[in-house]
């Protein structure tokens, strides 16, 4: 009997009464098949789709259901995927991958006849997931009040989820077989690869059954393969990966011959939601390939990383799924329990742009959906900058009729608008479609070994891998294009590049090249060419900042057909080492400066007070010569701001640099010179970020001067952190018995008490106890040094003088 069986009536009246449910179930519990299943079976809904992340997985997962039903896939249970959709009017449970929903849902928004939504291995957390869930729950308030939906996994992050989603979780305990851990540290980590195949061969030694073997990619599982060519005969090496095609993953999957023990090497595909026979030994490596989104490029790099503990725990599941099992770890307990929980979600460590695109598509802003974690301003603009780019969102925006196409292609989204604009250009430029179908065919199935894509493609033409034929057969079957034997014709290749990669599109700059999204970036050791243009296709490394494959490109020849790339501008600036104005007319394409002369237009005013901006942008408030009452007006209304945010606006000098147009661009438009601008008093600029009634305010609560008990107005002196100070004549004070406070009692006040000859003597924040204890000892020294000024036995009750006692 499995657990979740156990839970299950609890489960179905919990999913009748709430809109969103929590299952935590271990591995091996059922909820991926035993449940899904039952539920159909009982009728308790009219039509499930459940969500599995990976394609293997839900292609596995819809065949043995199907079986357990004596039926082929398509009749009572479905499957949607990429490239192949198995569903009839008697399907009653689908089985969908996370792009397949996402455009199930912009198709159908109310999801009609859908009555049941799981999201399998929800803590995965994929950027697909988090968009399909968040536009589940809006179909679910908005229209759909009768839609329940399910999330699942082995390891959610229960307090958080059920916090968020103000839901319930119900829980099976217990997996179906025990588990044992067995650690492997090994002296140096950065040989962890070297160390696995001896582990395989101990752990094959010591155990009984099959062993899954947890490895980053295709590369570690080559290398390990390559290492077990001694393995007894009895012994069985298969992998399992993504990439591979649907009869090899099979053959990894099914239970080992009789007599025989099976090792598979595999990837984090087998990490949830796959059961193979026989496997009772799981050997992780802790490691996963993961992709890194580096901002600044534009570039997601496939980079290795450590797993979390919620992963290997998944990990682990794989050996305890038909009977008792055992983990064999690499590294100490100790390195494994300083993992982090969970994995981060892709949402923040991914390009948004597809997000932001399905978002607008729906109608809504990214700000608007729900959302568990929610993408950062550098990440929204990044992605806001790339979709204008791809002409799928307009200057204030908007989704785009091309950019509603770009989404409903099914491919990412860069690869989209290629071959979609490849399709309207293909009567002016002959043979730029099949041109384009050839080269997302080479894109996709990542089998390029030439820097040089005209090259590359060339070659794949001659001698196709067999991933790149089955990738071109895909898209010439969809897009309807019968294969030709003639040449392939690579004369528009830069320009097919720009239509995928605008940002990409690269001048050379010394020794490297400057991108249009204002990134730098290298070549590659091995890359050959000097282009002083380059069309990028991938980039990788370290950073995201080293071209791997491009092609030399012309970029004035993409004027033409890329017209929004483009812009002219008037560039003035202040050049400090020549000290002069630069006023130039230039072509821009995005960073990249095509063309540059000498303005035809006069310098007007407003656009050299923009050159004096951006000299102050760059230098702050150390442009100007030395203002100290300006700079002492500066902390004052910073202080005011932060101690007083509910009478005085947010005032800093960060927010003043960066917003300096606002308050100071009008007062440097007569400014000729470098020496006039450095010269510039800032003060009446900076006073007017305050209306007349908060100056008034301002000099009331944090004064410029304090009148002391001797009538004198003595000047204070502010700073940020810390209290305010004032430094005063001892015998000023006299009959203070207490230290004055600024700000309504907000900000203390420090007292310099000096000399008659202006020499500091004691600082005190409280004057009441100098007066009482401290004091004895300045006076005695004091009356020998100064014996014309007056040093009272009791000073808190004498009257205050700056005169000498002759005179007083």
């Amino acid at each position: 009997m499995l657990p979740v069986q156990d839970i299950y009536q609890q489960l179905v009246t919990t999913l009748q009464s709430n809109p969103i449910t929590l299952l935590q179930a271990p591995p091996g519990a059922g909820k991926s098949t035993w449940l899904p299943l039952q539920l159909m079976r009982d009728g308790h809904f009219k039509r499930i789709v459940m969500l599995e992340p990976r394609r293997i997985a839900a292609r596995n997962i819809a065949s043995y259901l199907a079986k357990c039903q004596n039926e082929s896939v398509g009749q009572s249970v479905g499957l949607r995927i990429r490239g192949e959709s198995k569903v009839s009017a008697n399907t009653r449970l689908e089985i969908v991958t996370e792009g397949m929903l996402t455009r199930m849902l912009q198709n159908d928004p109310e999801l009609s006849d859908i009555d049941l939504l799981i999201f399998d291995e929800f803590h995965e957390r994929s950027i697909a997931a988090d968009t399909s869930l968040a536009f589940a729950l809006e179909t679910q308030s908005a229209l759909r009040e009768d839609l329940t939906i399910m999330l699942m996994s082995a390891t959610l992050d229960t307090e958080r989820y059920t916090a968020f989603f103000d839901c319930p979780v119900i829980q099976s305990s217990g997996r179906s077989y025990p588990i044992d851990e067995v650690y492997i540290p090994i002296k140096d980590e950065s040989r962890w690869l070297d160390a696995i195949p001896t582990i395989i061969k101990q752990a094959l030694n010591e155990q009984t059954g099959s062993a899954l073997v947890f490895l980053p990619g295709q590369f570690e599982i080559l290398r390990v393969q390559q290492a077990l060519s001694d393995l007894p005969s009895n012994c069985q090496v298969a992998t399992l990966f993504g990439e591979q095609d649907k009869a090899n993953q099979q053959t990894a999957i099914a239970p080992a011959p009789n007599g025989m023990r099976k090792v598979v090497l595999t990837t984090n595909v087998a990490e949830t939601s796959l059961t193979i026979e026989g496997i009772r030994i799981v050997i992780d490596s802790g490691k996963r390939r993961a992709a890194t989104f580096n901002l600044k490029t534009g570039v997601t790099e496939l980079t290795t990383q450590s797993i979390s503990r919620s992963s290997a725990v998944q990990r682990a599941g794989r050996a305890g799924r038909i009977e008792p099992g055992i983990v064999y770890r690499i590294g100490s307990k100790q390195t494994f329990e300083r993992r982090n929980s969970h994995d981060n979600p892709e949402i923040l460590t991914s390009d948004i742009s597809q997000l932001m695109l399905e978002a607008k598509q729906w109608g809504a802003s990214i700000d608007e959906l729900t959302l568990l974690d929610k993408p950062t301003e550098q990440q929204c603009e990044q992605a806001s900058n790339l979709l204008n780019m791809l002409e799928a969102i307009d200057s204030k925006g908007k989704l785009t009729p091309l950019g509603s196409k770009m989404l409903s292609f099914g491919a990412d989204i860069r690869l989209a608008h290629m071959l979609l604009k490849a399709q309207i250009l293909d009567d002016q430029l002959p043979g730029i479609f099949r041109l384009a179908i050839y080269l997302v065919a080479l894109l996709e199935s990542r089998v390029n070994s030439a820097n040089e894509l005209s090259l590359a493609l060339h070659s794949q033409q001659q001698r196709p891998h067999p991933v790149f034929k089955q990738q071109l057969k895909y898209w010439q079957s969809r897009l309807k294009v019968k294969d030709e034997n003639s040449e392939l014709n690579t004369h528009h290749i830069s320009l097919l590049v720009a239509l995928a990669y605008p940002d990409r599109i690269a001048k050379k700059r010394g020794n490297g090249y400057l991108l249009a999204n204002g990134a730098g970036a290298e070549l590659n050791a091995d890359y050959w060419h000097n282009d002083d243009y380059l069309a990028i296709a991938t980039m990788g490394g370290h950073k995201g900042g080293r071209i791997f494959t491009a092609t030399a490109l012309n970029p004035f020849e993409l004027q033409e057909f890329l017209p929004h790339l483009f812009s002219e501008l008037t560039r003035c600036e202040f050049d400090e080492k020549s000290a002069r104005f630069i006023h130039q007319d230039e072509v821009k394409l995005g960073a990249i400066t095509l063309s540059s002369q000498p303005s035809k237009q006069k310098l007007d005013k407003s656009e050299r007070a923009k050159a004096w901006l951006s000299l102050f942008a760059k230098h702050g408030f150390a442009l100007f010569n030395e203002q100290p009452d300006a700079q002492q007006l500066l902390i004052r209304m910073s202080l005011a701001s932060n101690l007083m945010p509910d009478k005085f606006p947010q005032i800093n000098e960060q927010q003043l640099i960066q917003n300096a147009a606002l308050w100071l661009g009008v007062f440097l438009e007569d400014i000729k010179t470098l020496t006039q601008l450095k010269k510039f008093n800032y003060f009446e600029a900076l006073q007017n970020c305050f209306d007349w009634q908060q100056q008034s305010r301002l000099k009331q609560l944090l004064p410029l001067r304090l009148t002391v008990p001797s009538g004198s107005n003595i000047k204070i002196e502010y700073q940020l952190d810390g209290p305010a100070k004032l430094s005063v004549r001892m015998q000023e004070v006299y009959g203070l018995t207490s230290t004055p406070m600024l700000a309504n009692g907000k900000l203390s006040l420090l007292m310099e008490l000096l000399s008659p000859g202006k020499r500091s003597l004691q600082l005190t924040q409280d004057l009441a106890h100098f007066w009482a204890s401290s004091y004895r000892d300045v006076q005695k020294e004091m009356k020998g040094r100064y014996p014309k000024h007056f040093w009272p036995d009791d000073p808190a009750n004498s009257v205050a003088t700056n005169r000498v006692k002759s005179k007083m």
